[in-house]
């Protein structure tokens, strides 16, 4: 799996019909499985629009180049036609973008539907610069303790301020299996208040 900005986070470029398949074979009902199918396609849709929205910003580039010499030659004024040209590839790649984004977020959240829901401990963050234009983001180990004794491992990943001072305090998150040590098997639910500090699942 190969992901945009984190590991097994946000918007990831996949291999529908594979990772489909295995997303749709741990839902526990047909309906979850089809929300899954459903949303898996419309990012891969998605996906394709934003890479048909680079490839019109190249061919605008060099019809750009083209149309500034014609139009130069030719004694032409038409400035309009570069809005045109640019704004249209703009909007393309632009819909993409979005497109991919939110059928990734409800895929996921599809995918993590019919899971558990457990509130463990922030018990480590680190932090893991960004490069170039991406920020930096936070590798939040956590655990949980279920009612039978098994302590659940999982990272979860967040940008935005420094969660530090979330170190010791609860998280609540889903997850598909109670495999103690599946560490990306994981879909954050938020920061519980203090008075829900004690783990449970």
């Amino acid at each position: 799996m190969q992901a945009m900005k984190w590991p097994g986070q946000m918007i990831q470029l996949h291999n529908a019909d594979d990772q489909t398949a295995d997303w749709i074979a741990k839902a526990r009902t047909p309906e979850t499985g089809a929300r899954i199918r459903r949303w898996s396609r419309m990012e891969t849709i998605g996906a394709g629009v934003a890479l048909a929205g680079i490839a019109l910003f190249l061919l605008a580039l060099i019809a750009t180049v083209a149309l500034v010499i014609w139009f130069a030659v030719a004694g032409i004024e038409r400035t309009d036609v570069y809005w045109w040209l640019w704004g249209f590839a703009g909007g393309v790649l632009l819909a993409g973008g979005i497109l991919m984004g939110v059928s990734g977020h409800r895929r996921l959240t599809a995918c993590f539907a019919d899971g558990y829901v457990s509130t463990g401990r922030v018990d480590r963050v680190i932090e893991c610069p960004g490069g170039g234009d991406d920020s930096t983001w936070y590798e939040l180990r956590v655990s949980a303790q279920l009612s039978d004794g098994v302590v659940l491992h999982r990272k979860v990943y967040r940008d935005g301020a420094n969660p530090r001072r979330r170190i010791g305090g609860p998280i609540r998150f889903r997850h598909n299996t109670l495999d103690p040590d599946d560490a990306h098997d994981v879909l954050f639910g938020g920061f519980p208040g203090a008075d829900t500090r004690s783990p449970r699942s």
